[in-house]
């Protein structure tokens, strides 16, 4: 099953073949550009937003992994 994020980056494909098409009109271009500029900002907000998961994460496996500290 794909997700929304894989949907968006297959929608993104699809526009950048269409508008790379000798056969489209520049009004279809201008919409296409413009719905692939809304889908890749989507994109990158899902990308961020995964980037701060994991780097969440790296540091709960960091702190779980530091040695113990001898006590004098």
């Amino acid at each position: 099953m794909k997700t929304d994020f894989d949907k968006s980056i297959s929608e993104l494909e699809t526009i950048t073949a269409r508008l790379e098409s000798p056969n489209i009109t520049l009004s279809e271009s201008i919409e296409l550009f413009n719905k692939g500029v809304l889908i890749s900002k989507k994109c990158l907000e899902v990308l961020e937003e995964s980037k701060g998961k994991i780097s969440e994460l790296t540091d709960e496996i960091n702190n779980i992994s530091k040695p113990f500290e001898l006590q004098d």
